[in-house]
């Protein structure tokens, strides 16, 4: 049994899981350039981070974005930031999102500072749905 979309919410997504973790299709976009890919949704995640190809392919000079070091339970990498739209499910931001330093990083993540802050989300993971709204929009 599912249930109607809560509070107004209007995006409603039947997701699937990658590798355990909930996958999302997105869109980031710099410039002209647009580029459409897979990214997890990490609830624990500070920031949203994504591989090193991608700011090749929105035409980013990666390098002189912001540095930022970060720091896991098992290990330290450094990422570069950079200010994009990211689309999610038809939520539009503009947010500052960190690109990997290392191109051997294959993992794309929503995180809570450029994502998550922005948003009201959802999950009935019973049922493998999510709900998704920009933060600010009224509900209907």
């Amino acid at each position: 049994m599912t249930f109607g979309s809560p509070a107004g919410i209007r995006h409603v997504y039947s997701y699937r899981f990658l590798d355990r973790s909930i996958a999302v299709p997105i869109v980031l976009r710099s410039s002209a350039t647009e580029i459409d890919l897979v990214a997890t949704i990490d609830t624990g995640a500070s920031h949203c981070i994504f591989e090193t190809a991608y700011a090749n392919e929105l035409n980013l000079d990666l390098t002189s974005g912001v540095l930022k070091r970060f720091r896991t339970t098992n290990s330290t990498f450094e990422a570069f930031g950079h200010e994009v739209h990211i689309e999610v499910l038809g939520v539009l931001n503009y947010s500052l999102v960190y690109f990997f330093a290392e191109p051997s990083i294959v993992k794309n993540v929503l995180g809570h500072a450029g994502w998550l802050d922005r948003v009201r989300l959802g999950l009935v993971d019973y049922d493998s749905l999510l709900y998704l709204d920009a933060y600010d929009q009224a509900p209907e």
